[in-house]
């Protein structure tokens, strides 16, 4: 019974495969602009997040923090939405 199902397993995987490599394509990518306004952006958010972290009093080091989370944030999670 293993054989059988295991069989039948490979014959699905096979018709699986060669259907998604025929409907396979490319995506045009991104703007170099925006790309490059993006990372520009996000990158000055969380560098102005480990510059307000060094100042180094309590209520700026929770704000800093709080900006470099945010760029993180902005930036795994928004972008790829936001690009896609």
């Amino acid at each position: 019974m293993s054989t059988e199902h295991s069989a039948q397993g490979t014959h699905a995987d096979a018709r699986g495969i060669q259907g998604s490599h025929a409907t396979n394509t490319t995506s045009q990518g991104n703007s170099p602009v925006l790309s490059v306004a993006l990372f520009v952006l996000l990158f000055g958010l969380f560098v102005a997040g480990l510059y307000t972290m060094s100042l180094f009093t309590p209520l700026t080091f929770a704000v800093g923090m709080l900006l470099c989370i945010l760029a993180l944030y902005l930036t795994f999670d928004l972008v790829p939405r936001f690009l896609t």
